[in-house]
């Protein structure tokens, strides 16, 4: 498996002035350098290849972490030609005419770059980088917005604009993972390093979100066992690392739980409120996978296994389990009794994946291998508008993958 993380450069300037900088060679602003100060401090330790946009922002960013820089043009911002310097407000996100005209891939901005083209520079660029990426290590792009964005919605299946993704936040960490031909998002808008109150962005700043944590640990997370409905308690690490967490997670109106222990157990840790259960929030029923480890698994139903994990949403864990789709389904449903509110939700990883993967409506291509596993308290918002959702976070937290079993 390769790695690769992609960060957004620190604040400039005109991002405080939220007007598009696309291909404008804009230096960091003294928060901004704060932030890369921060953002290096949390990764410094990891082996990592490290990319970088050849305009400024970027490679000012990245210079923190490391002057062993690979600098690549073609990891530049959309080239918004004229659109420099306006405001993105006027020019975007409240101009419907031009909103909708990036749902088509002929839409070219005046005297920039076309949509068309742009898509295919970032599928080209992230295949030079996973290209360029040993197996089984990391590398770190330091690049912009537009093209995470843009990533992680081709990623996820999506072919037009606009994805259902929030804002990404400066120097957040946003990874993607690729399997021989199966690339997933692992995490996404993920920026703790700055404060730990970011750990539910955007929750802190919307009237109505929907915030997933994973369980913390249990002893079989850490043997690699598939636990589904097996009702195991969190282990001496997951009660520790949960109660790290206690008070972070504030001013929701509805706190609810999986049943299960881990997961309830996990949302006790963490908030100091009343909490209510639901057997929809279960873990997937994982059928004669149940108990194994992956290992144990593949020996046995290979095939079934990839099928159910990377290829068939509709296909169900352990022969006679639940699938991604049903499992999303049944969350929904429970969802939908909560209209209009802050709500905090204490599930499982096979849960929790197929919920954002059916709130988001991923296409059924990429349905059933669009994220990875969230990892132990990994944290996920989504946003609700206009009878969508849209995704803001995914798998806050740990960088890395935990689910090492199923990793190999």
């Amino acid at each position: 498996m390769k790695t690769v993380h992609l960060v957004r450069h620190g604040e400039t300037e005109q991002n405080t002035l939220r007007v598009w900088q696309g291909h404008t060679d804009t230096p960091l602003n003294s928060n901004g350098i704060q932030q890369a100060k921060l953002l290096s401090n949390r990764i410094r330790d990891r082996n990592l290849k490290i990319f970088s946009s050849d305009l400024n922002r970027a490679t000012e960013t990245a210079s923190f972490l490391s002057n062993n820089i690979i600098l690549r043009e073609n990891l530049r911002e959309i080239n918004v030609g004229d659109f420099t310097g306006m405001s993105v407000k006027d020019t975007y996100t409240s101009n419907n005419d031009i909103f909708q005209s990036l749902k088509d891939d002929d839409f070219q901005f005046p005297n920039g770059e076309s949509v068309k083209s742009f898509k295919c520079r970032v599928n080209r660029e992230i295949e030079y980088i996973f290209d360029n990426t040993d197996e089984d290590s990391e590398s770190v792009v330091f690049t912009h917005g537009f093209f995470i964005g843009t990533v992680i919605g081709l990623t996820l299946g999506f072919n037009n604009y606009p994805f259902p993704i929030g804002d990404i936040e400066n120097t957040s960490i946003s990874t993607i993972v690729k399997r021989e031909t199966v690339t997933q998002v692992n995490k996404f808008n993920d920026s703790i390093h700055l404060t730990m109150d970011n750990i539910d962005y955007p929750a802190k700043i919307k009237n109505s979100v929907l915030t997933f944590i994973r369980h913390g640990q249990t002893d079989s997370n850490l043997g690699g066992i598939w636990q589904g409905h097996i009702d195991n308690p969190l282990n001496e690490t997951g009660v520790d690392e949960a109660r790290s967490l206690n008070n972070l997670f504030r001013d929701y109106d509805v706190y609810v739980s999986s049943p299960y222990k881990r997961a309830h157990q996990t949302l006790l840790l963490i908030v100091n409120n009343d909490i209510q259960t639901s057997k929809e929030l279960t873990e997937m029923n994982l059928g004669k996978w149940e108990g194994l480890t992956t290992t144990e698994i593949l020996e046995k139903y290979q095939k079934q296994f990839i099928d159910a994990l990377f290829l068939n949403h509709k296909s169900k864990y352990g022969i006679d389990g639940e699938s991604i789709h049903e499992a999303g389904e049944r969350v929904e449903k429970l969802i939908n009794k909560f209209e209009n509110s802050k709500i905090l939700m204490a599930s499982h990883g096979g849960t929790i994946k197929s919920a954002v993967t059916k709130l988001i409506q991923s296409p059924e291509s990429n349905a059933a291998a669009a994220f990875t596993i969230p990892n132990n308290l990994g944290v996920s918002c989504l946003v609700p508008k206009e009878n969508k959702y849209f995704l803001w976070s995914y798998n806050v937290g740990k960088i890395g993958y935990e689910n090492i079993s199923y990793n190999k």
